[in-house]
């Protein structure tokens, strides 16, 4: 099997890179050291790391290759020391491509397949869409070697807009179904529900606190007492209130301006991004387990964040957040609905088992190592706010009271439930976070008592799944004949692993 090279841009991508992490040293040691001594040696030692790396891109290209033929990858690497590495198509947990503007404008893309082990993942910085698209159809087994790259025939339109390729080119694959794509009217929304546009005056603020850096104060002072004019004052701020919406508009669109949620019978996929767009698909069997999160605002606003839990790590370059998150600013129910509808052997249910009311009195008495440290720090150091004296007893009451409210806001969401097949825990204060696994797919468990607990005839529970790092989901104070039924439950997963 003939070996390939990488994509010619690879070195164009590489040398930009190099530049973009030493631009700053090469600037300081050229500009801001002394033509003496080691200023000189700075100088010369940073230009001589830039000509170096620049120089190792460019050869990594004549010597590493790659070939990927039915069954698995082989990448051939090393310019001097020489190595080679398989890994396998079934290792493969979930794939993640990253278009950024440089990638768009040369008509390429990046693709990363991450394998879920302690192996470095298959990361391909610069590829055609074609022969992107093709590697991704190979980990399906759904395109075979013996179509050759050369012969691919795709429409740009296709590569754009949905990434498929013509039926004349590539056996038929299954179809997909979309499930979501924000409409405008629900992207305005967004942009609201997600505050964004509030960091424009932190943002003013920083600006005009480091104003004299980049002005004379002494010049813009005259114009201070126009500020003075009602109109003009009622015109600035309603400039900064336009500006704000729009920036916050502007930071939601350009996100999730081209998100699309979608699925086919074996694979989920999900497109975020307008000008750097991103992509990840995973197997549905794939998928470790379900992660609601609400923080404080969604929970008062009735929306939820939906992660799917998977084994490899999500980040494709330094530009990119991890996007095996659903649409963030669905409804609860939404999000239920979307859950069932796109990973259907997941079913979240609404109504779990609560702690016992004893567990309340137990947390509320326990002592609190914070609360004491600060308490005895307050009574000795006697510091002062805005000139005045803080009452050390006032601020140590305050905190009692915001640990209490927490103690009681962590008791009161938590919940869980251990039915046939899920393991289904909520947990948090003032954000919540409710996990759904399935027993087949949990790697561990733990189940622990202390002093305290053994009396109270209460237990602690811990799950762990497979995940970069490795998950762990613990809940504590439940009854300890549930952590007995929960540790009985989990020794029967056998029966469902012989089903696989």
């Amino acid at each position: 099997m003939e070996k390939r090279r990488y994509h010619p841009a690879i070195m164009l991508f590489g040398i930009a890179k190099t530049i973009r992490n030493w631009i700053f040293p090469l600037i300081i040691a050229v500009f801001f050291t002394d033509t003496d001594g080691w200023g000189t040696y700075a100088k010369y030692g940073v230009l001589a790391i830039l000509i170096l790396s620049i120089t190792s891109d460019i050869l990594k290209w004549f010597f590493e290759k790659y070939t990927a033929d039915e069954r698995a990858f082989h990448l051939y690497s090393g310019i001097f020391s020489k190595s080679s590495r398989t890994v396998p198509y079934e290792k493969i947990q979930n794939v993640t491509r990253h278009t950024n503007l440089l990638h768009r404008l040369l008509r390429l893309t990046a693709i990363k397949f991450e394998t879920g082990s302690k192996e470095k993942a298959v990361e391909f910085e610069v590829l055609t869409k074609e022969e992107a698209f093709r590697l991704e159809q190979l980990t399906k087994g759904t395109v075979q070697e013996a179509f050759p790259i050369q012969n691919t025939v795709i429409s740009e339109e296709v590569l754009e807009e949905e990434d498929t390729v013509s039926e004349q080119s590539v056996p038929r694959t299954e179809k997909k179904t979309i499930h979501f794509k924000p409409t405008k009217k629900e992207l305005i929304r967004a942009s609201f529900t997600s505050l964004s546009f509030l960091l424009v005056v932190p943002l003013l603020i920083s600006f005009v606190l480091k104003f004299d850096i980049f002005f004379d104060w002494s010049e813009i002072r005259q114009y201070l007492p126009l500020l003075k004019v009602w109109w003009i004052t009622t015109l600035g701020v309603i400039g900064i209130v336009v500006i704000s919406l729009l920036a916050g508009m502007w930071r939601v669109v350009q996100k999730y301006g081209n998100y699309e949620l979608a699925s086919d019978d074996s694979h989920m996929y999900i497109q975020t991004g307008l000008l750097s767009e991103s992509a990840f698909s995973i197997r549905k069997d794939r998928v470790q387990g379900i992660e609601i999160t609400q923080p404080i605002l969604h929970r008062l606003l009735g929306l939820a964040k939906v992660k799917l839990i998977s084994t490899g790590s999500l980040d494709i370059s330094d530009e990119t957040e991890t996007i095996n998150s659903l649409y963030p600013y669905f409804s609860l129910k939404q999000a239920q609905a979307m859950i069932s509808e796109v990973v259907p052997e997941y079913q979240v249910q609404l109504s779990m088992e609560k702690l016992e009311q004893k567990v309340l009195i137990y947390r509320l008495l326990q002592p609190s190592i914070i609360w004491l440290g600060v308490t005895i720090t307050l009574y000795f150091w006697r510091p002062e706010l805005l000139g005045y004296e803080m009452k050390w007893w006032m601020v140590s009451l305050v905190l009692l009271i915001l640990i209490g409210m927490y103690r009681y806001l962590n008791f009161k969401h938590t919940s869980y439930l251990i039915s046939e097949k899920f393991f289904q825990i909520k947990t948090g204060a003032f954000t919540t976070t409710l996990f759904v696994t399935k027993r087949n797919k949990m790697i561990e468990i733990a189940r622990n008592q202390n002093p305290l607990q053994r009396w109270l005839n209460l237990a602690t529970i811990e799950s762990v799944n497979r995940a970069k790092p490795v998950l762990h989901n613990k809940i504590k104070d439940i009854p300890a004949s549930e952590a007995n039924r929960f540790y009985e439950w989990f020794h029967q997963r056998t029966r469902d692993v012989r089903r696989q």
